[in-house]
């Protein structure tokens, strides 16, 4: 069993792009809650700096910014192969290495 994890990207002007990623192996309800306990303002996060991709509206314009939307709700065990290399474990331990440090990458876009 492996772990789809959904995700939102929703620019200034309230559009919005549905985002999902799958990893290797089951997640827990521990590292859920981790993961959540990780989040700015127990929300916001920035998915290039845990190894998730980042899917946008086409070029870059003054509404849009760095910041995805996670809710607890959005991990769900699926039969799905991974399309990002890492394992669930790895993806936890990312978002505890991120918690705090989210700002940080804020501007950077290079990342």
């Amino acid at each position: 069993m492996n772990t789809r994890i959904s995700y939102l990207y929703r620019d200034a002007s309230n559009y919005k792009m549905p985002n999902e990623a799958v990893v290797a192996g089951s997640i827990t309800e521990c590292q859920i809650d981790l993961i959540i306990d990780s989040l700015d303002e127990g929300e916001y996060f920035i998915p290039r700096m845990v190894g998730l991709p980042e899917k946008r509206f086409g070029e870059f314009t003054e509404d849009d910014h760095c910041w995805f939307e996670l809710r607890r709700e959005g991990f769900k065990a699926t039969t799905e192969e991974p399309n990002v290399d890492m394992t669930a474990d790895e993806l936890a331990g990312k978002f505890f290495a991120a918690k705090g440090n989210w700002k940080k990458g804020e501007l950077d876009w290079s990342l």
